[in-house]
């Protein structure tokens, strides 16, 4: 499939040269070696297309190598960045998994109905302790709730999404962009790039993510002598979801 979308492109890469040398050496000719009787209002009109089109092509070319090129490798960076680190974050949970079913093996009492959820709730805080330092974050919501509202929550829309028939499923995606919220979050990583702070945050909802694009005019010093899964609130306007990651743009965080 690869070779014949090479093969395809190629073909239209000479079609395209070909006829655009036609184009402008036909123009040359008429233009500068006397070839046909054109008026000198034609001929003004074939000296400016000659220009548009030698442009056109200048325009498409630079932008085609630097702008194209650019915007696909830092997609692609983004992407694997975060790829390494959800697979980080299952291979170190998984490894806790099997460890606790090793020895939960040696374990001969039978709980009651009572206790039966205890050791299940137990891994899910070892697995996932975030989690425990989300829920018992008491501080109020620490951003105007007229502006950024509580609710819904990120496990709200996960669960709106996820029972959306698959045809309305775009559409109900679409409807949570531009939403404004503040939510209790816990401190996963931060990076600086050239437009902003990336902060990347874990959510009540276990494996997945908010990254929040905070504007370099606030100030995020205490960030970088936070611990991961220190609790703090956060908010912004959603601008995509995606998989398992939600992006917030104009964020703001309170540590």
């Amino acid at each position: 499939m690869n070779s014949s979308n090479e093969k395809m492109k190629w073909i239209l890469f000479w079609v395209f040269i070909s006829l655009f040398v036609l184009a402008v050496l036909g123009t040359l000719s008429v233009v500068f070696l006397g070839m046909g009787t054109p008026t000198e209002t034609e001929r003004e009109w074939l000296v400016k297309g000659l220009i548009l089109e030698v442009a056109a092509c200048v325009i498409a070319l630079f932008y085609s190598i630097f702008g194209l090129k650019k915007n696909d490798d830092s997609y692609n960076d983004k992407t694997l960045s975060d790829i390494e680190i959800r697979l980080e974050e299952l291979e170190a949970n998984l490894l806790l998994s099997t460890k606790e079913i090793d020895r939960s093996k040696s374990l001969l009492p039978i709980p009651n109905d009572s206790e039966a959820n205890a050791p299940g709730d137990e891994l899910i805080n070892r697995m996932y302790p975030y989690l425990e330092r989300i829920e018992g974050l008491t501080t109020p919501p620490a951003f105007d709730e007229s502006t950024f509202s509580i609710m819904p929550s990120y496990s709200e829309i996960i669960a709106d999404i996820a029972k959306t028939k698959p045809f309305d499923k775009e559409h109900r995606l679409e409807s949570y962009i531009g939403l404004k919220i503040q939510w209790k979050c816990a401190f996963s990583g931060f990076q600086e790039k050239e437009d902003c702070y990336r902060v990347r945050v874990y959510t009540e909802e276990p494996l997945y993510s908010a990254y929040l694009n905070i504007d370099k005019s606030k100030n995020v010093s205490r960030l970088k002598v936070l611990d991961e899964n220190h609790p703090f609130w956060v908010c912004g306007e959603i601008s995509e979801i995606s998989g398992t990651n939600i992006e917030l743009v104009d964020a703001d965080i309170l540590v």
